[in-house]
């Protein structure tokens, strides 16, 4: 049975849900452990204890970085867990992550607008209260004033198809050694996410050398022989296991499916002396 659930998201990134609902969302379904991980951003959590108290859920205090690696021009997602209460290092690489990530997207809208979409940086921002507009917020904007062409597949035609080299260069991402070098400094335990989304199995030795402390084991984009390579590269470079659902959208997962169960995340807390701020 599923405990904890260490990789999650909420509208103060790229997710759709308020804190209160997505937590009271996975307490529903029998979690005791949460980690909010929203990208790039970790200035709510003021108010994730306070509601985490509140449900009487356990919280790990997290984030994810968006890293990339510039030797083979891959992004590379780094999960922060078990924080200081305060993080200059990360919030420090985080603010240019996200200026450069805001001004991208407000680029990507008028080039949406000049094909004949009639939408502007407002229409976005109106879904993303908290933070700037993610790529989400924009689709969200398309599928209200869009709501029959605005599928899945859609969202993949128009956004997906923006991934490359040169839009990579432009988001501000945060060189991976970084990014790990920062978690560390602030008192977390820096792990690779989902690393079968980028393909970044083959450099988890070099980010090992980085100081690379621990890997997705459980993930809802793995595959069988995901689950089979990243037990493998956990035992042979002896890195923490942790994992979670990367909850965005109730409407496409479900919590209790992906993550760790109570003796794993034990494990997981005392070989990483990640803090677990009780309720």
């Amino acid at each position: 049975m599923i405990y904890a659930d260490l990789h999650i998201h909420t509208n103060h990134s790229d997710g759709v849900c308020e804190i209160t609902d997505v937590l009271e969302n996975a307490r529903s379904k029998g979690l005791k452990t949460l980690a909010i991980t929203d990208h790039d951003t970790t200035n709510h959590y003021p108010e994730i204890f306070k509601e985490g108290k509140r449900l009487g859920l356990n919280i790990i205090k997290g984030v994810e970085m968006s890293c990339y690696d510039f030797d083979v021009f891959k992004k590379v997602h780094i999960v922060g867990l078990g924080l200081n209460l305060e993080t200059p290092n990360v919030d420090r690489l985080c603010s240019h992550t996200l200026a450069c990530r805001d001004q991208y997207h407000r680029e990507l809208i008028l080039e949406l607008h000049q094909h004949g979409y009639d939408i502007c940086y407002e229409d976005a921002k109106k879904f993303s209260k908290y933070n700037i507009v993610f790529k989400m917020n924009i689709f969200q904007a398309l599928k209200e004033k869009y709501p029959q062409e605005m599928t899945k597949e859609r969202y993949k035609e128009l956004f997906a198809s923006k991934t490359s080299k040169e839009t990579d260069l432009k988001m501000g991402y945060i060189p991976v050694a970084e990014g790990i070098a920062s978690i560390i400094a602030d008192g977390g335990v820096p792990i690779l996410a989902h690393p079968c989304v980028y393909d970044n199995y083959d450099e988890i030795e070099k980010y090992v050398g980085f100081g690379l402390k621990g890997l997705e084991i459980s993930h809802s984009k793995m595959k069988p022989i995901d689950y089979e390579k990243t037990q493998m590269y956990a035992e042979k470079y002896q890195l923490l296991k942790s994992g979670g659902s990367d909850f965005h959208d109730p409407a496409l997962l479900k919590f209790g499916d992906f993550g760790l169960t109570q003796e794993q995340l034990e494990e997981l807390a005392k070989a990483g002396n990640i803090k677990v701020y009780t309720s």
